[in-house]
C-alpha cells in the first residue's frame, strides 16, 4: 500500500472550477464597483479644492457652487452636475453658532449594474468646512 501523500497529485477539476468561479465573481464586483469609488474620490478632491481656497467662506452660495462645477468639469469626466441641477446636489450650510465655519455639502446617489437586476448603489453625502472669514 502506497502512503497517502504519494497518491495526492494536485487540485481536482472541480476544485479548480470553484477557485475560478470565485475569482470571476470577485473581478466582476471590482470592475463594477471601481467607477463608483473613482467618482467618489474625484468629487471629494473637488470639494477639498474649494474648501482650501482662503476666501471660500466669504464667497456666496452661487459662487461656491459655480467654483465646484468648474472644478468638476475641468478635472473629471463626471457628467452628473450641470448649471441647472447643481443647486440640488451642492449646498452651503450656514454656521449654527458663532465661531463655526460655513460647510459645503454635496449629496446624491449613484448606481451601477452588478448583475442583471442587481445594482450597486453609492449614497454620497459629504461635507467640508470652508476656510476664511465668512464675513469678508
Amino acid at each position: 500500500m502506497k502512503p497517502l501523500r504519494a497518491q495526492q497529485q494536485g487540485i481536482t477539476l472541480g476544485g479548480l472550477m470553484i477557485v475560478l468561479a470565485f475569482i470571476a465573481v470577485l473581478v466582476t464586483f471590482v470592475v463594477r464597483a471601481f467607477p463608483l469609488y473613482n467618482e467618489k474620490m474625484q468629487i471629494v478632491s473637488a470639494m477639498n479644492s474649494i474648501a482650501s481656497n482662503p476666501e471660500a467662506a466669504g464667497m456666496s452660495d452661487g459662487e461656491i457652487q459655480r467654483a465646484f462645477l468648474r472644478n468638476i468639469e475641468a478635472t473629471t469626466n463626471i457628467q452628473r452636475f450641470n448649471d441647472r441641477n447643481i443647486k440640488d446636489y451642492a449646498k452651503v450650510i450656514k454656521p449654527t453658532s458663532k465661531g463655526d465655519p460655513k460647510m459645503f455639502q454635496v449629496t446624491y446617489q449613484s448606481t451601477n449594474v452588478l448583475f442583471s437586476d442587481l445594482n450597486l448603489m453609492m449614497d454620497f453625502n459629504q461635507q467640508v468646512a470652508l476656510q476664511g472669514n465668512a464675513g469678508g
